[in-house]
């Protein structure tokens, strides 16, 4: 039942998500259209239906664009973070998480049931009019088979203009006549229909009037807009302007027809209007699908004033007439595809807050992404996402956390007073990317260290590599990232990385960073350094390198931030050393003298070899067997005093 619950909450948030916007330019569009039509009454039946007609269909016509428009995107990939834009924090370097059972936010909020019941509505209103719809379907498929329908082509009788606008139809049309009073009605498309009343058979001059009446509407397929008009209906059915379209279309399209009609100068205005008046009394068999001659006789004191003008005979405006009904369908059409193209941009001023956190070298188990939920709504606004998360592979999503209260404020401080969602995914690139695209955000190439793969490379060489250009080439490119300015972000990231035989980088990771893009930024600029190789016993070799870039913002309006590479030459600080022998070995923890901050990436070598460790993220380090104990170890880092301890 919850399930259930919530797959409505998605149908009704993915709606109006979907709809609002472009329904709302349809509803202002047609609204100024109408009130256009209404002033300027003097408009020609032809350009007042044909106005009309064009705002009914760009209804749909509007949402059809914008399918297509989303779909060209999706099959391409065009601005696939666009569909969600969410700010984005990326933090590499692994930080310790503990795993909280916590308890679910309740999903039977009253936001939640409104929307649910607005869902429903609308589906229910949908059900009922399509009913109608098919229950009106049906009804003419059982009048096409109760009555014999002969061809019109073999009718005697008919006079010269009937027979030759039933040849322009260039369909094979069938005529019937009714034992009761009813209105002339037709209906069909491919094979169109008329159905007349028996009564008007003994007067030739009405029956050709009637006949000359539902040939023009089958001549400028009134059956096919009358449909079209009516399935727009069903589905914008709730919309008070779909259905006044609807009314006003009926009336103007046999004000049009009658016009069409009189326009020849053969079609006597008096015969005209009696037939009109005969056929007034007579009831609809079909008032809602079928196309009749006398719909509603409200509109019938109208119909005869027109008939009556003395310029009833002028030339029908086909040309402005067709002209105006494309320019409202499609400029209509364009501006509420591509104005819904910003709904995400509406949608996410208050965009969430997303911290990813990718476990480089496995030491955790688990990538990670934190989502720092803001006020009520604007989670709600993103829950569509969240939702997602369902269709994620079960092998790819590790355990999903939501804290909420003291205990997200405790872990995450005011970043979590709204509430943290944490995403814990298997350490692979595709299941950690399986869920940042579930999420609206782009793959990342993560670039996996493993040292599984990697066991060929030294620490300490007896030349080590050499950064072509010097460091101030490479400090040059960095760029300070806008996030971390804006955020207020600075400090030192610490970048590890392979400099292979070739003076290539290989597996660059962040193994402590700051956030706000800064890492990102630090791995770019160095994927593009080169180095000379290092170089043992006369051989080119695989040396572990580590580069630490210091990010600094500007402590006055009138200096400019600055991002450097701490340089390698210069000795600026001291490190603190705790020794741990064993006999197994060494274990050690290497800080900075001042700050009391392990230093990670520090190389700890036993003196005149090549063996080695390097310090993690915490700044400890080992070293085993017994050649660890008997000999001395050097202790170096990029910006510090190399140190010599004799064990």
């Amino acid at each position: 039942m919850e399930t259930l619950f919530q797959d409505m909450v998605y149908a009704g948030e993915s709606i109006l998500y979907f709809a609002w916007l472009p329904l709302t330019i349809w509803t202002l569009a047609s609204c100024a259209g109408w009130l256009l039509l209404r002033t300027y009454t003097t408009l020609h039946p032809q350009i007042q239906y044909h106005g009309r007609l064009a705002l009914m269909f760009a209804l749909p016509a509007g949402f059809l664009a914008l399918i297509i428009l989303q779909g060209i995107e999706f099959i391409f990939n065009i601005g696939a973070a666009e569909t969600i834009n969410l700010k984005i924090i990326t933090v590499l370097a692994p930080m310790e998480v503990t795993i909280n059972s916590v308890e679910q936010a309740s999903i039977y909020s009253f936001n939640n049931m409104l929307l649910v019941s607005l869902f429903l509505l609308l589906v229910l209103g949908v059900i009922y009019s399509l009913f109608q719809f098919v229950s009106q379907w049906i009804y003419l498929k059982k009048i096409k088979s109760t009555y014999h329908f002969t061809s019109l082509s073999d009718m005697e009788g008919l006079d010269s203009g009937n027979i030759e606008l039933a040849d322009s139809i260039q369909k094979q049309i069938g005529i019937a006549f009714s034992d009761d009073d009813i209105i002339p009605s037709t209906f069909g498309y491919i094979n169109p229909v008329i159905l007349l009343p028996k009564s008007l058979q003994t007067n030739s001059e009405k029956l050709n009037l009637a006949i000359r009446h539902e040939l023009t509407h089958i001549s400028q397929n009134d059956f096919l807009s009358q449909v079209t008009t009516i399935c727009t209906g069903i589905f914008f059915w709730f919309h008070p302007i779909v259905h006044l379209l609807k009314r006003e279309l009926i009336e103007f399209r046999e004000l049009r027809c009658d016009s069409m009609v009189l326009s020849e100068q053969n079609i006597s205005r008096k015969e005209y209007a009696s037939l009109l008046l005969e056929l007034l009394h007579m009831p609809n068999f079909d008032k809602e699908l079928s196309v009749n001659m006398a719909q509603e006789s409200s509109n019938l004191k109208k119909r005869i004033q027109m008939i009556t003008k003395p310029n009833i005979h002028k030339p029908i405006p086909k040309r402005l007439s067709f002209t105006l009904f494309g320019v409202i369908i499609i400029s209509t059409a364009i501006f509420m595809a591509c104005t819904d193209m910003q709904t995400s941009e509406i949608f996410d001023n208050e965009e969430l807050n997303l911290m990813t956190d990718v476990d480089q070298d496995g030491s955790r188990g688990y990538h990670q992404v934190l989502i720092f939920m803001g006020d009520e709504e604007q989670a709600e606004r993103h829950m569509e996402a969240l939702d997602q998360l369902n269709a994620v592979e079960e092998n790819h999503i590790l355990s999903i956390n939501v804290l909420k209260g003291e205990r997200a404020i405790e872990k995450y401080g005011e970043r979590g007073t709204q509430g943290v969602i944490e995403v814990n995914t298997h350490i692979s690139e595709e299941a950690y990317n399986s869920v940042l695209t579930t999420l609206g955000m782009e793959k990342q190439d993560l670039d996996l260290y493993n040292p599984d793969e990697e066991k060929d490379f030294f620490v300490v060489v007896e030349k080590m590599p050499e950064l072509i250009g010097g460091l101030e080439s490479l400090a040059s490119q960095i760029q300070y990232p806008e996030m971390a300015r804006r955020a207020g972000i600075e400090g030192r990231v610490f970048v590890q990385f392979i400099v292979n035989e070739e003076g290539e980088v290989e597996h660059p990771r962040i193994i402590r960073g700051i956030g706000g893009g800064a890492d990102e930024e630090a791995l770019r600029v160095v994927r593009q350094a080169k180095f000379t190789p290092g170089v043992q016993r006369g051989k080119p070799v695989r040396v572990q390198y580590a580069l630490p870039f210091n990010f600094k913002l500007p402590e006055s309006e009138t200096t400019s931030e600055t991002s450097t590479i701490d340089n390698p030459t210069v000795i600026e600080r001291n490190m603190a050393v705790q020794i741990d022998p064993s006999e197994n070995g060494i274990n050690g923890r290497i800080l900075d003298v001042d700050t009391k901050q392990p230093l990670v990436g520090a190389n700890v070598i036993i003196d005149g070899s090549s063996i080695g460790s390097v310090t993690d993220v915490n700044g400890y380090f080992s070293l085993s067997g017994n050649q660890a104990n008997q000999s001395s170890i050097v202790i170096s880092h990029i910006g510090y005093e190399t140190t010599r301890l004799q064990l």
